[in-house]
């Protein structure tokens, strides 16, 4: 006999765990963020999925949390591998994120966050395009980054 499906049980699963949680340990090999860079890694390993993953966040039908571990884990590579601006804008990016700058309530601030990154970059972005779209101003720090290129 096949088994029920119970809607309930959809609200008694745990939430998953976000930057804010004392779980989550950006850059400790032991915590859920090294965990959830793990999958990212695996998942976008090869150049046409970051393109669709850009692609797909221009257009906002993205998955905001995956989007911001990417600009992370891409700034955090910025910095390891010296193509980071002088100023160190993107490590500063990667930090601020660490500290949970961008959460409210357990929830990614959008508009702060593409806030953050649109006075990143070179190319001006429209204030009504980062309001409609945060998600497609974050693709553009990733693009400016070299995330379709060089990977997580």
């Amino acid at each position: 006999m096949a088994e029920m499906y119970d809607p309930a049980a959809f609200f008694e699963e745990e939430p998953p765990k976000t930057w804010a949680s004392p779980e989550w340990r950006w850059g400790s090999a032991d915590g859920e963020a090294h965990n959830v860079a793990m999958r990212l890694r695996e998942e976008f390993g090869k150049p046409h999925r970051r393109s669709a993953m850009v692609t797909y966040a221009k257009m906002g039908a993205v998955d905001f949390f995956d989007l911001k571990m990417a600009l992370a884990l891409s700034c955090q590579r910025a910095r390891d591998f010296g193509y980071d601006e002088s100023d160190g804008r993107w490590e500063a990016l990667m930090e601020e994120m660490a500290a949970c700058e961008f959460e409210s309530e357990g929830m990614i601030d959008q508009p702060k966050l593409a806030a953050a990154v649109k006075k990143r970059i070179p190319s001006p972005i429209d204030d009504a395009i980062l309001k409609e779209n945060p998600a497609g101003v974050i693709a553009e720090g990733l693009v400016h980054l070299g995330f379709v290129e060089k990977g997580l």
